[in-house]
Order: C-alpha cells, then structure tokens, then sequence
C-alpha cells in the first residue's frame, strides 16, 4: 500500500512540476520600453528617465516616471533634456537683479564734484578763464572753510596742467600743490582771463635744515664731553684732538643749518594777463 501511495506522488510531481516552471516567468513583470524613451538631467545632478508628457519651455516639464508616478519639475531646475533622442531648448528668464539693476552713474555725478559745480555757479558775477601750468605734476585746489585751523581741507577745480572758467568774484582764495611738494600761498582769482604758472620745491626741504640742527646738537655736545673730561682727568692728546673736532663738526653744522633756514626754497605762482 505505501508503495502504491509513494509511486502516486512520484508521477503526480513529474505532472504538476513542468507547469508550475512554464507559468513561473509569466509573473514578473513586464517593463515598457517606450516608458524609457526621454531623459532629463537636474541641476542638482539627478538623471530622470520616462516618457515626458508635457513641455512649456519657458515654465515647466512634465515627465511620467516607469514606475507610473507623474511629476512636473520647473524649467529652472534642468540641466538637459532629451526627448525622443533630441534635446530640447528651453527659455531662460533673466534675473530679477538684472533687470532693476539701475543704470551706473555718470562720472560727473560723483558728490563731491556736484557740491563743487553747485558751489561756483551760485556765485554771481562774470566768469575768467584760467590756463595752469607748474614744473611737477599738480592741482589746481580750492580751500574749504577757513584758513585759520592747521587741517586745510580743499576741493580739487582740475589737474594741472589745465585750464577752467571760474567766477572773477570769488572770495574763497585758491592754491596749487603737487605730490610730495609744498603747496603754493593761498592766492584770490584774478579778475582777467589769466595764466598761472607754479613752481613747486619738494617737501623735503624743511627737513634739512632742522636734521643739521640736530647733528649739530649732538656733535657739540659730544666733542664737548671729551674735551671737559680730557682736561679734568689730564687724558691723552687723542682724547683730545677728538673732542676738538667733534665740536668743530658740530660748529659747521649749526652753521649749515641757520644758511638752509635762510636760503630753501619755497612754492611760488606768478599770475600772468592771458594774451
């Protein structure tokens, strides 16, 4: 009776096992090629691939993923797309900064150019024409506020060499000055079309004779020291010969010095009728 039973099941299994083989495959799921025709790269570096349903090259696109899912991703977040094996173009907007960026201003709105153009034409009276020249490169400066405070502050007319049309009647008196010069007196407009020649020294020159003073100083005060200590401890005669011609060094010093003071030179302008 097993034996029946056992042969039973054998060919029952040897029946059943070649369907259950040929129905296997049938169950897994088919997948659609034409589903995975179009491709689109996000800028964030992501890769959707589907069948894309919709495009409004200036607003959206609208893609159908394998998986049934549909999502609509904005213009501004592609990279490329390619729909049927063609890119497509889309339509990019500019910038909102870009278009109300205002315009860039002129180089003749700069405040402090205004202020002056403001300040001369409110001046009455008629106008002279002035040409500047100078020996080093300058500009033409007008003073602002008084001239009493040791901080002079100026408004720069032009660089020189130039000519400007200024009013004859302007109290506020005018300089010329240079880089690494001494600024010329302050000098009142003529009231004549003129011509201004500066002739600039450099701001060196002060230095001189106050560096001489104090070398003097300093000599003098040396040689004196060996002199007083060679004559109070009977030193040698090299002590001596020394302290004498430190102060001697010391006495053309002093003397160089007072001849700088008296002879530098300074800044001047001469004022000319304009021919």
């Amino acid at each position: 009776m097993s034996r029946s039973l056992a042969l039973s099941f054998f060919v029952l299994t040897a029946l059943v096992a070649p369907e259950v083989r040929a129905q296997a495959p049938a169950s897994e799921p088919k997948v659609d090629q034409a589903a995975l025709a179009d491709a689109i790269e996000l800028k964030n570096g992501a890769y959707l691939r589907g069948l894309i349903l919709e495009v409004d090259p200036a607003s959206h696109l609208t893609i159908e993923l394998p998986t049934g899912e549909v999502r609509k991703i904005p213009i501004a977040d592609i990279e490329s797309a390619e729909r049927s094996g063609r890119p497509l173009k889309f339509i990019e907007s500019a910038p909102a900064a870009t278009k109300s960026a205002p315009k860039a201003a002129p180089a003749e709105s700069e405040p402090s150019r205004r202020e002056l153009d403001r300040l001369l034409a409110a001046i009455p009276g008629p106008r002279v024409k002035l040409s500047l020249d100078a020996n080093r490169d300058a500009y033409f400066e007008r003073r602002i506020g008084s001239g009493l405070s040791d901080y002079i502050a100026y408004h720069l007319v032009c660089q020189v060499p130039c000519s400007s049309e200024v009013p004859a009647l302007d109290p506020v008196p005018y300089r010329i000055d240079g880089d690494r010069t001494e600024p010329t007196e302050w000098f009142q407009l003529p009231r004549y079309d003129a011509r201004i020649k500066a002739d600039l020294v450099s701001n060196m020159w002060p230095i001189w004779p106050r560096a001489m003073l104090v070398g003097g100083v300093i000599f003098s005060l040396v040689g004196g020291g060996m002199l007083a200590g060679w004559a109070l401890a009977d030193g040698s005669d090299a002590v001596r010969d020394v302290g004498i011609g430190l102060s001697a060094a010391g006495g053309v010093f002093f003397l160089t010095s007072g001849v700088l003071f008296l002879v530098r030179p300074h800044s001047t302008y001469v004022i000319e009728p304009r021919k």
